[in-house]
């Protein structure tokens, strides 16, 4: 049950990421445009809310490998330096995911922790932790992906 609720957490983080920003914006043109009264803290709320939404979902597509890929030219590529390109690709992304999302992303946060958003003074750190979060979920996500495309061989059967 644990690991079930842990592998879909991503995925309950983005939709109630996009489920509030869908419907705070919808209030709040409603508000602007017919009421004359926009409220003033929904832009904060909707901002940090879509901040979630792309680094949490950036996991949440790694999963179910939603990231779009072009596979044309490396298909008509050798076997092996098909594998080569592979392994770069994936240390290409591991640099990513670990350096810039999760190593450079902390320090965002920590470095955002004494700044206040202006009308509801939200602590950034509460958005800016995204960015870390969803890195470490992406890279969870990634190395499982890689581990079963090496238990693979080459006709997609899975090895015993």
């Amino acid at each position: 049950m644990l690991k079930k609720w842990l592998y879909s957490i991503d995925d309950i983080l983005a939709v109630i990421a996009i489920s509030t920003v869908s419907i705070l914006t919808i209030v709040n043109v409603f508000c602007r445009f017919i009421l004359n009264s926009p409220i003033a803290w929904v832009e904060e709320v909707t901002l940090g809310c879509f901040v979630w939404l792309v680094f949490i979902g950036i996991s949440s597509a790694m999963k179910r490998d939603g990231h779009i890929g072009v596979d044309y030219f490396m298909l008509k590529l050798p076997k092996n330096l098909r594998n080569i390109l592979n392994v770069v690709g994936a240390a290409v992304i591991y640099f990513v995911l670990i350096y810039i999302f999760i190593y450079l992303g902390w320090d965002l946060a920590t470095n955002a922790s004494g700044k206040l958003t202006p009308v509801l003074g939200i602590n950034y750190l509460y958005i800016d932790i995204a960015v870390p979060l969803g890195g470490f979920l992406t890279t969870i996500h990634f190395t499982i992906k890689l581990i079963r495309s090496f238990r693979k061989n080459g006709d997609g059967k899975e090895n015993m």
